[in-house]
């Protein structure tokens, strides 16, 4: 086998419906040097089943740990990575693009890059969601410029010894724990790869409504006149609680 360059590390808490896709899109990744760890959090709508049936498809690992939100699952299963570089993923993610692994390991090392991300596209969405989705990413984009660059945690590739030597991420955020850790880590060391793309699923911001963008918008605001200390930050997230995909 070869060496492991990556390790995809997947938080999960109620994903049956959602994280076969996932697990599809890196099974047909044209790159061999990686291992997949699931992380859950003692789902019960048959996620670790799910998760079994790639276990021929895929280097898989699936780890179980108590439901304590989407900071402490990351960190779980990066405990137990093995992999020179971390991707961190959500479960309800898509990647269509097979190359999407090797292009964005392979820019990041070109551009001496610590941690990165890449180009975020929705699966789906009115004309509305995807202008909403278009100036966050604009945003974020522009961000990276600056002294504390963000990145959402649907995406974040990270060098493991970088996230063990800065403590992974703060379990005592609640919400925005992956803007932290970004934040904390990659400063002039962090970029987009915009040669590739994944795709995210509008459910949350569907199921929450308003709330969802009053809550990001009320995150950035408390995040910028807080010294970028979230860990009293009052937002939270809605962990496990969406409905299943039809």
């Amino acid at each position: 086998m070869a060496t492991l360059k990556v390790s995809v590390v997947i938080p999960a808490y109620n994903e049956a419906t959602y994280i076969d896709r996932l697990l599809d899109g890196l099974a047909n990744q044209d790159f061999d040097a990686f291992e997949v760890i699931v992380s859950d959090a003692e789902s019960k709508d048959g996620t670790d089943d799910v998760v079994r049936q790639f276990s021929k498809k895929l280097n898989v690992t699936l780890l179980t740990s108590p439901p304590k939100g989407p900071a402490h699952g990351r960190n779980v299963g990066a405990a137990a990575a093995k992999g020179e570089w971390l991707l961190f993923l959500d479960a309800d993610d898509d990647i269509s693009d097979p190359l999407f692994m090797q292009k964005l390991v392979s820019e990041a090392e070109a551009n001496g890059w610590n941690t990165a991300s890449a180009t975020v596209k929705t699966i789906d969405g009115n004309l509305v969601e995807r202008f909403g989705n278009w100036v966050n990413y604009r945003y974020v984009r522009l961000l990276a410029r600056s002294k504390h660059p963000v990145a959402a945690g649907w995406c974040i590739l990270t060098r493991r010894d970088v996230f063990e030597s800065n403590g992974g991420f703060n379990e005592k955020i609640h919400f925005g724990e992956d803007y932290d850790y970004v934040s904390r880590v990659a400063k002039g060391k962090f970029g987009f790869v915009t040669s590739t793309c994944y795709y995210i699923d509008l459910r949350r911001s569907r199921e929450e409504g308003w709330r969802f963008a009053v809550k990001g918008v009320a995150n950035e605001i408390y995040r910028h006149s807080h010294g970028y200390n979230l860990e009293n930050n009052p937002n939270t997230y809605e962990f496990g609680k969406h409905k299943p995909r039809g």
